[in-house]
């Protein structure tokens, strides 16, 4: 917000700087004040039309981060947990697996890779809107990040062998 008004008091302040070279006759004033007015007013339109492009992109990149915090993400751990407790465990005496096991277990690792990479979107966008909220020139381009949202780190389950 801060540089949609920087320009307009520049727009307005290359116009009054015309205005009194005109009145005055100062030649060289006069075709700077007017040349400077015209660049600043397409600056100035260029704004107006970036902040409600760059305004409503961020509204809809939150909610989709909060789709995803609030719903998605769990969905993946219910989805994951279920996918483990199917998934046959591989005992080494037994060298025999079924088909089904095989295709359970690649299930779950297919899970876990999609889980990963949202979750990869997830924190990068979240980072990226906090970052240009934070930079006073063009943080009034971005809706502010609501304060329920919060980076998420997936943890590694171990899994210990049993003698």
């Amino acid at each position: 917000m801060s540089l949609l008004i920087l320009f307009l008091l520049l727009t307005v302040g290359f116009a009054i700087l015309w205005i009194v070279a005109y009145d005055k006759n100062w030649e060289g004033w006069m075709y700077f004040g007017g040349v400077g007015t015209v660049i600043f007013v397409i600056a100035f339109v260029i704004v107006l039309i970036i902040l409600p492009i760059s305004y409503v992109d961020s509204v809809n990149t939150i909610a989709d981060l909060e789709t995803f915090q609030e719903a998605v993400f769990e969905n993946y751990v219910v989805t994951i947990n279920a996918t483990e407790q199917a998934t046959i465990k591989l005992d080494m005496e037994k060298l025999l697996v079924s088909a089904e096991n095989i295709k359970q277990s690649t299930n779950l690792s297919n899970r876990i890779v999609e889980l990963r990479d949202k979750v990869t979107w997830y924190n990068e966008n979240l980072k990226r809107l906090r970052t240009k909220n934070q930079i006073w020139w063009i943080g009034g381009f971005y809706k502010d990040v609501p304060d329920s949202l919060h980076m998420i780190i997936l943890k590694t389950k171990t899994i210990s062998k049993k003698d």
